[in-house]
């Protein structure tokens, strides 16, 4: 006869061989309602922003500062479960339209004013926190590269958050999803920035 067992916890016993496990019989199964129970490390749900205009940032002081590439950019997520991982991506052909120039950028967490999986550059006042940086080339100054940047953040609730990508050029201006095709007749890739929740 088939009942209900209602607990707020399961978990294995603190004697056995291994503590942390609980074991499912072979032959059975565990089942639930749909998007109830997940396996560590599978993915919950995946979001995704392709901007369709193009979007740039220029110098604007010294030392130079992150600057929002547009609002276009921005991709707002909702987790399921405040123990999942999210897992940030973005990529994008970025021309940097000054010779010699370093370019940056950096995921941003809009809802709470904050850098996300950052890395420092420089010391003191100057530092600049980048998830990615490239230098465009001496020889040429319509540089493109084709940037692909990650970070992780736990997700720690489940309220709506939104993200956006920054960047900072040492000189001149930096474009994201240029719409024409290089001298060489190659087109530009849109960007694509993804963010997956991944259970723990």
């Amino acid at each position: 006869m088939a009942s209900t067992l209602s607990v707020s916890k399961i978990q294995g016993l603190s004697t056995a061989a291994a503590p942390t496990t609980v074991e499912i019989a072979s032959g059975h199964k565990l089942t639930g309602a749909a998007g109830s129970i997940f396996a560590p490390g599978q993915i919950i749900q995946i979001v995704r922003t392709t901007p369709a205009t193009t979007s740039s940032v220029t110098l604007s002081s010294s030392p130079p500062n992150m600057i929002e590439f547009s609002s276009d950019n921005r991709t707002t997520i909702t987790p399921k479960f405040a123990t999942s991982l999210l897992r940030l991506n973005f990529s994008s052909m970025i021309s940097g339209q000054n010779s010699s120039a370093i370019c940056s950028m950096k995921f941003y967490d809009q809802t709470n004013n904050a850098n996300v999986g950052f890395s420092a550059l420089g010391t003191g006042s100057s530092r600049t926190f980048c998830n990615a940086s490239f230098r465009t080339k001496d020889h040429d100054a319509n540089d493109r590269v084709h940037l692909n940047m990650t970070a992780y953040q736990a997700a720690s609730n489940t309220n709506e958050r939104t993200y956006s990508i920054y960047g900072m050029i040492e000189s001149g201006t930096m474009y994201m999803n240029m719409t024409t095709t290089d001298n060489a007749g190659c087109s530009y890739c849109p960007p694509v920035f993804t963010i997956e929740e991944i259970a723990q």
